[in-house]
C-alpha cells in the first residue's frame, strides 16, 4: 500500500538566510508563487522540506503531494529517502512524477488544518 502526504504551501516569502536543501543546493526563498504553475521541479524545492512530522511515518510515505495554499495539486513526487535535521524536522528526498500522477495537477484536496496530513 502506498502511504502518501502531503505538504501545503504557504504564499511565496523571502526566509532572511540560506537554507540547505536534503538533496543538496540551497534556497532563501519558500512557498507558493503563481508564476511557479507547471515547474514541477522548482514546486518539488519549494515544498520538500522541512517538515515536522514522525520519522516513522515519513519513512513510510512513497509519494508527496505538493499543495499550494488553496489545496490545489501543485506537484506529485517520488519520495526514495528522508534526510532529518538537528532539529528533527524531516526533508523528502526524491522527483517529481511525469506521466502517471498527470491527471492528480489542479485538483482540489479536502484537508485538514495540519501542515503535513
Amino acid at each position: 500500500m502506498t502511504e502518501i502526504v502531503t505538504m501545503k504551501l504557504g504564499p511565496r516569502r523571502e526566509l532572511g538566510w540560506v537554507e540547505d536543501l536534503p538533496e543538496g543546493g540551497t534556497r532563501h526563498l519558500v512557498g507558493w508563487d503563481p508564476k511557479m504553475e507547471g515547474d514541477f521541479e522548482e514546486i518539488w524545492r519549494s515544498g520538500n522540506s522541512w517538515w515536522r512530522l514522525e520519522p516513522g511515518r515519513a519513512v513510510r510515505c512513497n509519494l508527496g503531494i505538493i499543495l499550494t495554499p488553496d489545496n490545489v495539486v501543485a506537484c506529485v513526487a517520488k519520495i526514495n529517502g528522508i534526510i532529518k535535521r538537528d532539529d528533527m524536522r524531516m526533508g523528502f528526498i526524491g522527483k517529481p512524477i511525469h506521466g502517471e500522477y498527470d491527471n492528480w495537477i489542479g485538483k482540489t484536496l479536502e484537508r485538514n488544518d495540519s501542515k503535513n496530513p
